[in-house]
């Protein structure tokens, strides 16, 4: 990804080799062009993207509009915000389908002609319960501690 920098600020983003040969119909490029000369010879500079950011459990990163130059290097950084009430509930929607899904792969283990000895039966039982819980935690939907399968 490419930003087009015109006195110091951005002309265009995302910019790339095709849009610079649209702009440029009657000039003939190389196949490579490389960074130093996307840079002199016609202000284009590489963007890097930082990493996404480590945040609270009710919190997302949603990718900047526009790159900011940082260090020397045009850089697209991220925008932390709380979680929309629809996020919220989306990712509740998801918790629960996964959590629904652990249990009917666990169903077989509280059948009554198992093979399974009592205490590992008991075992999993235990485990079930608190997958019906997860909801209940503290940070549900957005921090879940998932019980470990026996």
């Amino acid at each position: 990804m490419r930003v087009k920098i015109t006195n110091g600020a951005i002309d265009v983003y995302p910019y790339s080799f095709r849009k610079l040969k649209q702009d440029n119909p009657n000039t003939s490029f190389p196949v490579l062009l490389s960074d130093e000369r996307f840079e002199q010879d016609y202000g284009i500079y590489r963007v890097a993207i930082e990493g996404r950011p480590t945040m609270a459990h009710n919190k997302t990163a949603d990718c900047a509009d526009l790159p900011r130059l940082v260090n020397s290097v045009w850089t697209l950084g991220w925008v932390v915000r709380n979680m929309t009430a629809d996020e919220i509930a989306l990712a509740a929607e998801s918790a629960r389908a996964e959590r629904d899904m652990k249990l009917a792969n666990s169903d077989w283990t509280q059948i009554s002609d198992t093979a399974l000895t009592t205490a590992v039966k008991t075992s999993w039982a235990t485990y079930r319960t608190a997958l019906r819980d997860i909801s209940g935690q503290t940070n549900f939907p957005t921090d879940i501690t998932w019980p470990t399968e026996p």
